[in-house]
C-alpha cells in the first residue's frame, strides 16, 4: 500500500506542478477557503491509481467519498493541501495520501505519503518502519527547550477555532524562538517529523490534512495529542518531537 500511495502522490503532484502558476477554475470560494476544479482532478487521478491496485478499497477524501461502506481498508486523501497557497502562487502545498485498516470500531493508519511537488520532496512511512524523505531515514529534532523551538501553526475556518488559535499564538509567541504559519497542515506535520519544526498546533483540522503526516511523525519518534473536533473528521491537534512541552491551556 505504501508503494501505491507514493505512486499516486507522484501522479497528482505532477498534475499540480504542471498547473502551478496557470489560470485556475474556481469551483467554490468562501471567506477563508477556495476550492479548485484542479482539486477534483487531482483526487480523480489519485483514486484511479489506488483502485487499479486495490479495487475493493474505499476512498475518503476532501473532494468526496467512494467505495464500499464495509471495506476493510480506506484511503484518506487530500489531493491538494494548501489550496489557497496554490491559488495565490505560493509554492507551499502538498499531496497527502494515507491507507487505514479497520480495527474494531475504528481505523489504524498503515501507510502514508506526503509529497511536496515544488520541492520534489516525498515523505513516506509504513507502520513499524522508519519513515523516509526521498528514501533517506528521518527523525524528529532533539530540541527540548521551548525557547529554542520553532512551532508551526494553523488557523482553521470557524470563529471558535480562530479565537482558540489566537489565544495559543499569544501564549507561545513570547516563549518560542519562532512561530510559523505556513498554510499546509500536511507539510507542517512532516516538518516536525524531519526535525525542521519542533511542534505543530491546529484546532479543527480535518483528518485528510494530517492522516498521512501523523503516521510519518509517530514513526519518526514524535508525539501526537489529538481530540475530536466539533465537526465530523475534525481534530484539535498538538504535535511535537516528544521533547518540547506543548501541554498548556489555550
Amino acid at each position: 500500500m505504501l508503494e501505491t500511495a507514493i505512486e499516486a502522490a507522484y501522479t497528482a503532484g505532477k498534475l499540480l506542478r504542471q498547473n502551478f502558476g496557470s489560470p485556475l477554475n474556481v469551483n467554490e470560494a468562501s471567506h477563508h477557503d477556495i476550492k479548485l476544479e484542479l482539486d477534483v482532478q487531482a483526487q480523480k487521478a489519485i483514486t484511479k491509481v489506488i483502485l487499479a491496485d486495490f479495487p475493493e478499497h474505499a476512498i475518503l477524501g476532501e473532494e468526496g467519498v467512494s467505495g464500499p461502506a464495509d471495506a476493510e481498508v480506506r484511503w484518506v486523501i487530500d489531493p491538494l493541501d494548501g489550496t489557497v497557497n496554490f491559488f495565490y502562487g505560493i509554492p507551499f502545498y502538498a499531496v497527502s495520501i494515507a491507507a487505514q485498516q479497520r480495527v474494531g470500531d475504528g481505523w489504524q493508519t498503515m501507510a502514508g505519503a506526503v509529497y511536496a511537488p515544488e520541492m520534489d520532496e516525498m515523505f513516506a512511512a509504513e507502520r513499524g518502519a522508519a519513515p523516509t524523505l526521498n528514501g533517506r531515514a528521518i527523525r524528529v529534532s532533539e530540541r527540548a527547550e521551548l525557547s529554542e523551538a520553532i512551532v508551526g501553526f494553523g488557523f482553521f475556518k470557524s470563529e471558535e477555532t480562530i479565537q482558540q488559535g489566537l489565544r495559543t499564538v499569544q501564549y507561545l509567541t513570547p516563549r518560542v524562538r519562532k512561530m510559523r504559519l505556513m498554510g499546509a497542515a500536511a507539510l507542517d506535520t512532516v516538518y516536525v517529523a524531519c526535525g525542521r519544526f519542533d511542534g505543530y498546533i491546529e484546532y479543527g483540522i480535518r483528518l485528510w490534512d494530517i492522516c498521512a503526516g501523523q503516521l510519518i511523525l509517530e514513526q519518526a519518534g514524535g508525539r501526537v495529542d489529538s481530540v475530536p473536533g466539533t465537526k465530523p473528521n475534525s481534530f484539535d491537534v498538538r504535535m511535537s518531537n516528544g521533547k518540547v512541552k506543548l501541554d498548556f491551556d489555550a
